[in-house]
């Protein structure tokens, strides 16, 4: 075989592995786009049939997660022995203000309450953020009991001081975003795009009697999909009222501040 042909050969082969569609490695990887790394949104998992995170382009560890039809592409679909798992390591565990936004598509359970996310800290049971969804047994009833707690904050939608549980939330996708703006200590809850109705006693957060201000997250611990920081091996073990979350999950974002809501109104439209 001549030289030439050699080269040429050489230059064919490496041109074809080049096009190869190569999955990146579990690591975090610091990608060119410094304006990126330190732009508002720290969170943004597609789940196209991965974890990738494409902000910080870290694969989270997924355990027995498996992909669905979404609203846009693929989508995490949850079972009773799931989750996924990143490291604290964007900036989400020292941000003051936040919006978490994501699409979700879930079936009534019985029981315990299924985390949908979690914020975990190594120091406390309850981690520093989390949103989880309560059991409902009743077939007439297709409301659903929503929790949310931030920074030791609980947000319950349970029909009491005026939270009305969320009506007609299981069997469909659902687009929810929690904001909460330290410059107004204003905590909002956006379903499809609309802001929920809070009564201003429980939207407005305050801390000895003062407005709550910028929060303070301490000993941010893994970033988990799905599942109690207790199921990755946080703050101890799971009690057994801690379910994992066996619905859909799409288009989850985390921003460091508190997004518009004609921003939360676009992700909504926009299916993003």
């Amino acid at each position: 075989m001549s030289i030439h042909k050699s080269i040429s050969l050489l230059i064919i082969a490496a041109g074809f592995a080049s096009c190869q569609k190569m999955e990146r490695p579990p690591l975090v990887i610091i990608p060119d786009d410094v304006a990126k790394l330190n732009g508002p949104l720290q969170r943004n998992l597609w789940f196209e049939g991965s974890g990738i995170d494409s902000i910080y382009y870290e694969k989270g560890v997924a355990t027995n997660v498996a992909y669905d039809n979404g609203v846009q592409g693929k989508a995490y679909k949850g079972a009773t022995n799931s989750m996924m798992v990143f490291t604290a390591g964007s900036k989400i565990g020292s941000m003051t203000s936040f919006t978490v936004a994501f699409w979700m598509n879930t079936q009534k359970h019985t029981g315990g309450a299924q985390s949908i996310f979690m914020l975990g800290r190594s120091t406390d049971f309850w981690g520093n953020m989390f949103a989880l969804v309560e059991g409902n047994d009743n077939a007439a009833d297709n409301s659903m009991l929503l929790k949310f707690n931030f920074a030791g904050n609980w947000v319950e939608f349970n029909n009491n001081n005026g939270l009305n549980r969320l009506p007609d939330m299981y069997g469909k996708w659902k687009h929810i975003a929690f904001r909460y703006d330290e410059k107004t200590s204003v905590f909002s809850l956006f379903v499809d795009g609309e802001k929920y109705p809070i009564p201003d006693a429980v939207a407005n957060r305050m801390k000895d009697n003062k407005p709550l201000g910028a929060l303070a997250f301490k000993d941010p611990s893994k970033f988990i999909i799905g599942a109690f920081q207790q199921h990755a091996g946080v703050s101890g073990n799971p009690d057994g009222w801690m379910l994992r979350y066996t619905g859909l999950l799409d288009q989850f974002k985390v921003y460091t501040v508190a997004v518009t809501d004609a921003d939360i109104k676009t992700l909504f439209t926009t299916k993003r």
